[in-house]
């Protein structure tokens, strides 16, 4: 009995012995072997199919992409269909559960062509493609009411401007081509979810989205592709202003107005600067502009053109369907407080009021926004996400 006892501890210890030596070789024994878990993926908005795979948690390379989509190319795999690429293609992965990952795209943008410029690659871009009545993308934008708070978007709404603003106003319209579309309406009674008026009476409701907190842009060559509305009062804009508005506030953070239409006005396009004359935080007897437009080119009612402006140190030009018209430098301002060498977040909006001439009898109005780009120019551009 003894020695069939000293025979089993030997055993028993053997065991132990092996055990560790398969632990310490990196060997795991088979009650110890890693999982697999099965991974699926899904195109988000491409066209084919693929497999799932069934990967150790150990970890292995993913397939190569089948996905397709025309216009874009793939930028990773999310492990959400609103995520960020996480993983690129054929990466390692180390699945901890049964999992999903969702393709994500970029679009495939050619770089423009500007007379003595060198366009680089795009920086950043929203195509505004979604499902039909969907949002912008908070990521990039927030949608606005009006209030004069710089943190709102800058300060939205002047008194002179009888509109209200409301996130109601602002959808995807789930086409092909994708836009971001403004709805501007004729109202004759206060409607639901438009915050305060800041005209005394107001007598439309329209939007406004723009990039602050979120997204900066510091030179580059920056360009919208939009449909302007059609109508007098109509004042649509796509224009920037300076990060530092919720510290030095207006006009000594700047402003850049890259498109600005009034309704009454089809043939006409114009950009404008506006600026400090003093430098101080106080507005606004010290606030200077300057303007420029481009006219009879065509009629930017009644389709889609392009408005960008090239943006290196020092200098700023202003292009209409790649067509340059206008250029600002320090010496072509009324001032030495140059404020146009810093980030500016980039906004969107159809206001109402006296820029837009007379109101014209329409009940609706409709500001499609196509796409908006920034592209590395002369070697300058960064893009800053807050």
């Amino acid at each position: 009995m003894q020695r069939l006892k000293t025979f089993r501890r030997i055993v028993l210890f053997a065991a132990v012995v092996a055990l560790l030596g398969q632990m310490v070789l990196g060997v795991q024994p088979a009650a110890m072997a890693a999982k697999s878990y099965t991974v699926s993926f899904k195109a988000n908005g491409g066209q084919g199919t693929m497999p799932a795979q069934l990967l150790p948690t150990t970890g292995k390379a993913l397939g190569k992409v089948r996905f397709t989509k025309v216009g874009y190319r793939f930028a990773g795999w999310a492990t959400s269909a609103s995520g960020t690429a996480r993983f690129a293609d054929r990466a390692v992965f180390k699945p901890r559960a049964k999992t999903v990952l969702y393709a994500k795209w970029a679009p495939q943008i050619a770089p423009q062509i500007l007379l003595d410029h060198k366009i680089g690659g795009l920086l950043w871009s929203d195509e505004f493609t979604g499902a039909a009545g969907s949002q912008v993308s908070d990521a990039n934008f927030t949608t606005r009411f009006c209030g004069h708070a710089a943190t709102n978007g800058g300060g939205t709404c002047h008194n002179s401007e009888p509109q209200w603003y409301t996130p109601d106003a602002i959808a995807l319209d789930g086409t092909a081509q994708g836009n971001a579309v403004i709805t501007t309406t004729h109202v004759t009674s206060i409607p639901q979810n438009v915050g305060e008026c800041l005209a005394g009476v107001c007598n439309f409701t329209s939007g406004r989205f723009d990039t602050q907190g979120k997204v900066s842009f510091q030179y580059g060559y920056i360009e919208a592709r939009m449909k302007m509305p059609v109508g007098g009062a109509n004042w649509p804009a796509f224009w920037a202003l300076g990060d530092s508005i919720s510290t030095i506030g207006w006009p000594s953070s700047g402003e850049i107005d890259i498109a600005e239409q009034g309704g009454d006005r089809p043939t006409r396009a114009s950009s404008a600067v506006h600026y400090s004359d003093d430098g101080l935080a106080n507005c606004c007897g010290n606030h200077l502009y300057e303007v420029n437009d481009i006219i009879d080119r065509a009629n930017y009612q009644a389709g889609f053109h392009t408005y960008g402006m090239a943006w290196t140190p020092g200098r700023m030009e202003f292009y209409v369907d790649g067509e340059l018209f206008w250029i600002v430098t320090p010496s072509t301002i009324r001032s030495s407080f140059w404020a146009f060498d810093a980030p500016y977040f980039l906004i969107f909006d159809n206001a109402t009021g006296p820029f837009g001439g007379a109101y014209s009898g329409w009940s609706q109005s409709f500001t499609y926004i196509d796409y908006v780009r920034a592209w590395k120019l002369d070697g300058y551009g960064q893009v800053v996400r807050h």
